[in-house]
């Protein structure tokens, strides 16, 4: 997992951002994202607090960071298909919803982004971001291929995906059934080609 921040000098010891990530999800677990304190997480993983500073501008930041992706989410698979593409990064997201850790992390972390408009900016530009160009390269390579007969917005499918799978995960509390990453996959290509508009 990518650190969200790249401090200058030296290469970061990659025993301190495990012992970070570990330390965020035990207590996650152990006390919930309400009472995760950033001096709780340096106790934990028992490096300063300097340290979860240098690599994270907010508590909210930190566990985004450490329970779904750093700045830099990794790098979906190329199958050759839109379908295909879309399909691998909605089994992604369930996987990611359908942790248990996330799951007790989220609705904190929601209140915060919402109650914080320079944390939320900052998580726009940073996580959510590097999302949309992952989504934009696949719908790209669709276009390129001939999928497409126009560039779909990268926004809107990225939306289709994220929004559907969270609700279904988090408002509908279904549990997310192999059978339903094609299903979701094809809302996607459907957004993705201006169906239904």
């Amino acid at each position: 997992m990518e650190p969200s921040k790249q401090p200058p000098g030296r290469p970061r010891d990659s025993r301190v951002d495990d012992a970070i990530r570990d330390a965020v999800r035990e207590l996650v677990r152990d006390v919930g994202y309400a009472a995760l304190t950033v001096d709780a997480v340096a106790a934990r993983a028992r490096v300063g607090k300097a340290a979860i500073y240098r690599r994270h501008a907010s508590r909210g930041e930190l566990v985004f960071s450490a329970l779904v992706h750093g700045l830099e989410p990794q790098p979906l698979p190329d199958t050759g298909s839109l379908s295909g593409d879309l399909a691998a990064l909605v089994q992604l997201t369930l996987g990611v919803f359908s942790d248990p850790v996330v799951a007790a992390a989220t609705p904190g972390l929601l209140a915060d982004l919402k109650q914080q408009p320079d944390i939320a900016a900052r998580f726009q530009e940073t996580f959510i971001a590097g999302e949309r160009v992952q989504v934009a390269d696949l719908l790209e390579r669709a276009f390129v291929r001939g999928e497409l007969a126009a560039r779909a917005d990268p926004a809107l499918v990225h939306a289709a995906v994220l929004g559907t799978a969270f609700a279904w995960v988090f408002l509908l509390a279904q549990p997310p059934t192999p059978a339903l990453v094609p299903r979701i996959a094809a809302l996607a290509v459907a957004a993705a080609r201006g169906e239904g508009a």
